[in-house]
């Protein structure tokens, strides 16, 4: 496969989201309204596909399912090394030891993806939460726990990564 991301955290391939320069949708959810300009394209997420994003000649995003062996910290802010050093020991704390951070299209930009296989989506909600805080007592929050079930199915997905980070 032409993707980046280990197979410990396995893609969605039976659908994906295209990128677009517009917003091409509006989504009420929740009494509030989000604007979107991803597309959801119910056809299978190809090595083609994926190679055709990695060269940056498109952008796909990829679900990430509420009932996902594992949890992703999107993190775009200002010190990626800073934040990752401190996110690995907080998980290690937690005994989360499989984990794996990816670049994304922006240098400030870090997907970092944590394996939490056999527990429920609240719990996993929950750990993501408690992570969460334990950052942001050292950080100023710039970030989102994905899956999260306070925003719609065209907000709980996350662009391909294109690196693995070596922080």
């Amino acid at each position: 496969m032409s993707s980046v991301i280990s197979p410990s955290f396995a893609l969605i391939r039976d659908h994906y989201w295209l990128k677009h320069p517009i917003v091409i949708e509006k989504i009420t959810f929740e009494g509030r309204t989000f604007l979107s300009k991803y597309e959801r394209i119910d056809a299978y997420l190809s090595d083609e596909l994926i190679q055709k994003h990695l060269d940056r000649k498109i952008t796909i995003a990829t679900t990430i399912p509420s009932d996902a062996n594992y949890f992703v910290i999107d993190y775009n802010g200002s010190e990626k090394e800073l934040f990752y050093h401190r996110a690995v020991r907080i998980l290690r704390s937690q005994g989360l030891n499989e984990f794996a951070a990816y670049e994304s299209k922006t240098p400030s930009h870090l997907h970092l993806y944590i394996a939490c296989d056999n527990i429920s989506a609240l719990k996993r909600e929950e750990l993501g939460k408690i992570i969460s805080d334990k950052l942001e007592e050292k950080l100023q929050k710039q970030w989102r726990i994905f899956p999260n079930s306070a925003l719609p199915e065209a907000y709980n997905i996350l662009n391909l990564p294109y690196n693995l980070f070596k922080g």
